[in-house]
């Protein structure tokens, strides 16, 4: 009988993850908040639709363009990158389990930062009526936390096609029940074709649906948190979100990065 060893034990994990995740369906105790969410969502007027599609692609594109430089400024990146060094040194020298669980702690230490970071912009400006100003911020902070993620397992951000990685991730992390398994394979079909010419993609496409993807899911959120004191109840969306976002991009960095790992083995 054949040992397996670290690499395979923590792949053995993740698929085990993933097949829960793509199976979870709505818990019962939120069908009530999802039927009052329904309502609201029905009073919102496709004109904020819009405008909360553009919002979030214009955040993005910022991003992207100008803001990611900005953005390095707020994490370790060459302290990440040389401790991910140390750690993948030890998975390939002895692929324990141990070894393997090095690489993960550096993906989690700033999670919960960011999460505090992101509670607290939102409800600051819930609190002040404020909605749609927040999206470039909340953007930003999303971004950190996942160049973070992607430097942790030694990854580059900085490509169209690692970015085009990032962004199938928060739809795959944000979708629906009922499309989260083809929101999956797209992220899964990057991870076969590492990004390279044979996979096709239209960058401004992948934006606009992630654009639409996040819009639709803090639809009721911005709307709340547009109106003053309860507001505060929008804003306290962000950290949910960030959170589901950070922990499925988590879990498909090491996937990745594990994978590569058992073919120089091979």
């Amino acid at each position: 009988m054949k040992i397996k060893n670290g690499i395979e034990r923590e792949l053995g994990k993740i698929k085990r993850k993933e097949d829960r995740f793509l199976r979870e369906e709505p818990k019962k105790e939120n069908e009530k908040l999802e039927s009052v969410k329904g309502k609201i969502k029905e009073k919102i007027p496709p004109k904020l639709v819009d405008t909360l599609n553009k919002a979030f692609t214009k955040a993005f594109y910022l991003v992207f363009e100008k803001g990611t430089a900005v953005v390095e400024k707020t994490f370790r990146k060459e302290d990440l990158s040389l401790e991910f060094s140390v750690n993948d040194f030890r998975v390939q020298k002895s692929p324990t389990g141990q070894s393997v669980r090095k690489v993960d702690r550096l993906a989690k230490k700033s999670g919960l930062v960011n999460a505090c970071i992101t509670t607290a912009e939102g409800v600051g400006l819930g609190l002040l009526g404020v909605g749609l100003p927040d999206i470039p911020l909340f953007i930003g902070v999303l971004m950190k936390g996942l160049y973070e993620t992607a430097t942790s397992y030694g990854y580059s951000y900085e490509t169209e096609a690692e970015r085009v990685f990032l962004l199938r991730l928060i739809r795959g992390a944000l979708a629906s029940p009922e499309n989260r398994k083809e929101a999956d394979e797209e992220v899964e079909e990057w991870i076969r074709k590492n990004g390279k010419a044979s996979m096709s993609y239209v960058f401004s496409d992948e934006i606009e649906k992630t654009a639409a993807s996040l819009s639709m899911t803090m639809l009721t959120a911005k709307f709340i948190q547009g109106l003053p004191v309860v507001g505060a109840a929008g804003g306290l969306m962000n950290p949910v979100i960030y959170r589901k976002i950070q922990k499925y991009a988590a879990r498909k960095y090491k996937k990745r990065y594990l994978l590569e790992c058992q073919e120089k083995r091979v």
